[in-house]
């Protein structure tokens, strides 16, 4: 009974209350982010058409990959320049600003090199920038633990995203999209800079400083590496098909991130944890997390079936949903082990891993799209995510003695995920 009186005590405590707010609060804003796209996709599709957002898809894309690109890795590097040296906060997110709104300027000359019109490319670009100013605040939100505000700006987001939607309706055109859209993240940054506004004041001290791209370069290629293994399938059928699949795999492909997404949530409370756990034992759990996949799946795979025939009114072949769930699994199994590689300083080996799943997923897509479309898509995406589990199964072997020589793990602001 004491024991209990001293746990209850404790919880009540005044810290631990503000813990426990700043990880709800967190966790709402995380998902606020990914539950926004869902949300656009299915209010353009039943206000306006599939087609349309196949459409709207294979531009946005474009931009998604130019400000990830732009980004550079930004997040997980100014965390732990914030952590070292925190009286220089102003001037060195102002410097990594700066340096990355310098590789943003190529997108609007390479879009024209290209072959897109200028209109497209100047919306296109501004969608870019709208999304490079907005993510520019996701550390400075991280590390203030301003999650609230951050919440209250999602919000706002998706209103912008909505009400021109409800408005227009099927007078929408895919140029109106990607202006909704930029407007929409640029007034975010906008929200955020009101915030947030002791980053440039009382004076800006920012400049170009190449240095920055080259301490966040590893933090770059295993967010880019990632980026790709995720979306290879999207942009093979960017490629290879029409509009109307394309719209119809892109909110399929998105569903199955999230039911990859799970496996991070569930080992989220236990990161601290793993980083001290033996070799073994890190192992141990990722076959025991395998075997919750397998519970999760059986729930996730028919609410999924249910969002995309019911909500979407998206007739997709039911193998789909098959592979999908064997591109869910093994997530399951080797997000433990990337924890594993990541306390062994083998970041390398995930960026290795993160390539492979490219190439098969590529290679798989060209050969499978032609002849089964999104059946082959879906399949192809699994192989990918089950070569790369027994790739991980592989770098796991010779791990053990760089994990028992390294006791320290690097900075990771989030859950590494193989998509």
């Amino acid at each position: 009974m004491t024991t209990l009186s001293a746990l209850w005590d404790t919880l009540k405590s005044a810290r631990a209350q503000r813990r426990g707010l700043a990880v709800l609060t967190h966790a709402a804003n995380s998902l606020a982010v990914p539950l926004a796209g869902p949300l656009f996709a299915f209010l353009v599709i039943r206000f306006a058409s599939v087609d349309l957002w196949g459409e709207f898809v294979r531009a946005l894309i474009v931009a998604q990959l130019a400000a990830h690109i732009a980004g550079w890795g930004n997040k997980d590097y100014l965390l732990r320049e914030f952590s070292r040296y925190p009286g220089r906060l102003a001037a060195t997110w102002q410097k990594n600003l700066m340096t990355r709104l310098g590789l943003l300027l190529a997108v609007p000359v390479v879009l024209l090199v290209l072959g897109y019109a200028p209109a497209r490319a100047g919306w296109l670009a501004l969608c870019a920038l709208g999304l490079l100013l907005d993510q520019a605040y996701d550390v400075v939100v991280l590390y203030r633990r301003a999650f609230v505000y951050a919440l209250l700006v999602e919000v706002l987001g998706v209103a912008l995203l909505a009400l021109p939607i409800l408005w227009l309706g099927p007078a929408l055109t895919a140029d109106t999209l990607l202006a909704v859209f930029a407007l929409s993240n640029l007034a975010k940054a906008a929200a955020l800079a009101l915030r947030f506004r002791a980053l440039a004041t009382p004076g800006w001290a920012g400049g170009v400083d190449l240095r920055q791209l080259r301490g966040a370069l590893p933090f770059f290629l295993l967010g880019f590496s990632g980026l790709l293994q995720s979306r290879a399938d999207l942009y093979t059928v960017s490629a290879l098909l029409g509009e109307r699949t394309l719209g119809q795999y892109q909110v399929f492909s998105n569903l199955m991130l999230y039911g990859q997404a799970v496996a991070g949530f569930v080992l989220l409370p236990f990161v601290k944890g793993l980083y001290r756990l033996s070799y073994q034992a890190s192992l141990r759990l990722a076959a025991r997390l395998s075997l919750l996949g397998l519970a999760v799946l059986a729930l996730f795979l028919p609410a999924a079936h249910l969002t995309l025939t019911w909500l979407f009114r998206l007739d997709l072949p039911p193998l789909m949903l098959v592979f999908g769930g064997l591109s869910i699994w093994p997530i399951f199994f080797y997000l433990p082990i990337i924890y594993a590689l990541f306390k062994a300083e083998r970041p390398a080996a995930v960026i290795a891993i993160n390539v492979l799943g490219v190439g098969v997923s590529v290679l798989l897509n060209l050969a499978l799209l032609p002849r089964f479309s999104l059946v082959g898509a879906a399949a192809a995406t699994a192989a990918a995510q089950w070569a790369m589990g027994l790739a991980y199964v592989v770098a796991a072997g010779p791990g053990r003695k760089y994990w028992e020589q390294s006791p320290h793990a690097p900075v990771v602001s989030e859950l590494p995920r193989g998509d």
